[in-house]
């Protein structure tokens, strides 16, 4: 009687595992591809996007010319300056950012599709959309909720967590989800949103120095930050990895921003995600190699893709 019992329970043991696992691959593993369309678009003229090239001339090309080295990229559309920081076993790289007008900082599914499952390399992502400089986003695809406007088109409208916008006129905002009207967004021409978190100003451009989050500690960290409109930053900090870099707590890197004298900073996927490319080559050195995520930021150039 008690060896039937056992089988019996090692039976269902065996059907409960076979269950979790089937409802695993086709919830968390399967890839799944969504309605390409969403649920249509942002309300902007993209033929009449402020031009800031006269206020920011100093950093633009003259001419058609381009100046690029492993320190920066300078040209008639777009200035960016390469910096790398390494200090008691701290290693962490900023890409400083100019653009002539918002269009040229973009994000990228991996796969070119809105799915859930498909993944890429930062690396790979970032060479075949010809990037400038790259990084992880928020890896949206391993969500079912959350904020999800790319490059004006509105793909998910169900807040989850502090949300993080991009306009047309160059500003950027973060908000509490209670705080984020996404009909009113999209009426005021957002561009871009990602909702991972947590935001690390406040709205004086301060530092927060409370998190509750589970995530607080040190770690490798990617960021993007906002100075005013045409002007931003994205920053990487490698860690968990001792006598190299061991990453930045949340606090630390609202520090960072703070002292940078950003506006606004936003908190991105982190851990193994954190990877940032230049010019189509891993930039920084990933923990455990990184992993494949699901979406990008990037800069580009059309000046450069003419050449």
């Amino acid at each position: 009687m008690a060896k039937r019992i056992l089988k019996i329970v090692f039976i269902d043991l065996i059907l409960i595992a076979v269950g979790l696992l089937t409802y695993s691959y086709f919830h968390h593993v399967k890839p799944t591809v969504y309605n390409q369309a969403g649920y249509g678009s942002t309300t902007y003229d993209e033929n009449n996007l402020p031009d800031w090239s006269e206020k920011f001339a100093d950093k633009f090309s003259s001419d058609s010319s381009i100046v690029c080295d492993e320190n920066g990229y300078k040209s008639k559309n777009v200035n960016v300056t390469m910096t790398t920081v390494k200090k008691d076993n701290l290693c962490y790289y900023v890409a400083d950012i100019y653009v002539r007008n918002i269009s040229y900082l973009k994000t990228a599914f991996a796969g070119d599709v809105y799915s859930k499952g498909i993944t890429d390399s930062v690396a790979d992502m970032a060479k075949s959309k010809n990037a400038i400089i790259a990084t992880n986003g928020d890896h949206y695809g391993a969500r079912d909720s959350g904020i999800l406007i790319r490059n004006s088109v509105v793909y998910r409208t169900t807040r989850r967590y502090q949300v993080c916008a991009l306009y047309y006129d160059g500003t950027m905002e973060t908000y509490k989800a209670s705080e984020f009207d996404a009909q009113r967004a999209i009426e005021g021409g957002v561009y871009q949103t990602w909702d991972f978190g947590p935001a690390l100003l406040d709205r004086n451009g301060k530092a927060i120095s409370e998190f509750s989050t589970g995530i607080a500690g040190k770690n490798p960290r990617c960021a993007i930050g906002y100075y005013e409109p045409g002007h931003y930053c994205l920053v990487l900090v490698d860690g968990r990895q001792e006598g190299y870099s061991m990453g930045m707590t949340l606090t630390e890197l609202a520090m960072l921003f703070e002292e940078m004298g950003c506006k606004r900073a936003y908190n991105l996927d982190g851990g193994q995600s954190a990877n940032m490319a230049y010019l189509g080559e891993l930039h920084n050195r990933p923990t455990r190699g990184g992993r494949e995520v699901s979406d990008l930021i990037y800069i580009w150039d059309d000046a450069k893709e003419e050449e």
